[in-house]
C-alpha cells in the first residue's frame, strides 16, 4: 500500500480510511483513549465516521448505546472542526433531547447488563417504551444531516491533512 496511497485524491483517501479505521494498528486508537484528541485530523475524521456508519447501520439510538455514544460530544466538536456546523447543532439538539429524556449512553449500557454476549435484541424489547416519544424525535432530527456535505467537508479536511492521513494508512 505504500506508494499507492500517495497518489489517492481525498475521496479515495476517504474510502481506504473509512475501512482501515475498524482494524489494527487505527482501530487501537479507540482502545489506548486516543479517540479524545481533537488535536489530531485522524482522529476527527474517526469520530465524523464512527457517527455515519452507527446512524446508517443501525440509527442514532445505537449510536447512543454503543461505544460510539462515550463520544457523543467529542463527536460534535469533530463535526464542527469540518466545518459541519448545521451536523453538529443536529447532534446537539439529538445529545440533549435523549439526555433530558434519560435516554444516555450509561442507562442504556445499565440495561444491557446482565445479557448474555452476542444476545439479539431490539432497542424496543430491552428498554420497552419508555424512550419511544424521544426516539421518534431524534430519529427524525438525525434524518435531516446531510452527510453528502459533511464528507465533501472531510475530504477538504484530508486535502488540508494530507500528510497525516498518508502517514495512518501507512503505518497498515
Amino acid at each position: 500500500m505504500p506508494g499507492q496511497v500517495e497518489r489517492m485524491n481525498a475521496a479515495e483517501i476517504l474510502d481506504e480510511f473509512s475501512v482501515k479505521i475498524y482494524e489494527p494498528p487505527l482501530a487501537l486508537i479507540r482502545e489506548d483513549d486516543r479517540i479524545t484528541d481533537l488535536s489530531n485530523p485522524v482522529v476527527v475524521l474517526m469520530l465524523v465516521i464512527d457517527f455515519e456508519t452507527e446512524l446508517s447501520m443501525n440509527g442514532i439510538n445505537d449510536f447512543i448505546g454503543n461505544s460510539t455514544g462515550r463520544y457523543g460530544a467529542l463527536t460534535v466538536d469533530a463535526l464542527n472542526i469540518l466545518g459541519c456546523k448545521e451536523a453538529a447543532e443536529t447532534l446537539t439538539t439529538i445529545l440533549k433531547a435523549a439526555n433530558s429524556a434519560g435516554m444516555t449512553h450509561e442507562a442504556i449500557q445499565l440495561e444491557r447488563q446482565g445479557l448474555e454476549p452476542y444476545t439479539i435484541t431490539t432497542f424496543l424489547q430491552l428498554h420497552g417504551a419508555k424512550w419511544e416519544q424521544v426516539s421518534t424525535e431524534i430519529s427524525e432530527l438525525a434524518h435531516q444531516i446531510d452527510f453528502q456535505i459533511v464528507f465533501e467537508a472531510a475530504e477538504e479536511f484530508i486535502d488540508h491533512n494530507r500528510a497525516d492521513f498518508l502517514a495512518a494508512l501507512n503505518q497498515i
